[in-house]
């Protein structure tokens, strides 16, 4: 059985650059890498941190999935003395079952970025 993509885009998330907030392909949904940083002036890791999981948690509603599918999350950040803090926030949002996971410490494009996250997530095979 040949399985099709669909693709989701969320207007009130933009995008910088020539991609798709998410790709479904069958019950996978795989959302690519979401950062945090805002025009507010809130930018500290937990803040980047918790925007992107709002964004994360944006794009899986519109496909009617939850932070809860989520069964692989990749964690990018920009300077390693991040990661217990990093931990933490990710044990409050994955408390029960957390996905796999693997964490990045490297440079970005936009400097102000400390942390970037992308996900798999399972859907619903009736959908």
């Amino acid at each position: 059985m040949v399985s099709e993509k669909s693709v989701i885009n969320l207007d009130e998330l933009g995008r910088a650059g020539p991609y798709s907030h998410a790709v479904r392909a069958g019950n996978l949904l795989f959302l690519s890498g979401m950062i945090g940083i805002n025009d507010a002036g809130k930018n500290s890791f937990e803040d980047q941190f918790r925007s992107a999981m709002s964004k994360i948690s944006k794009i899986l509603e519109s496909a009617g999935s939850s932070t809860a599918d989520i069964v692989k999350m990749t964690v990018y950040i920009s300077d390693q003395a991040a990661f217990r803090e990093m931990n933490s926030l990710f044990r409050e949002y994955f408390r029960v079952s957390p996905p796999a996971r693997t964490t990045i410490v490297c440079g970005f494009v936009v400097p102000d970025v400390k942390v970037e996250l992308d996900a798999v997530a399972m859907l619903n095979s009736d959908d």
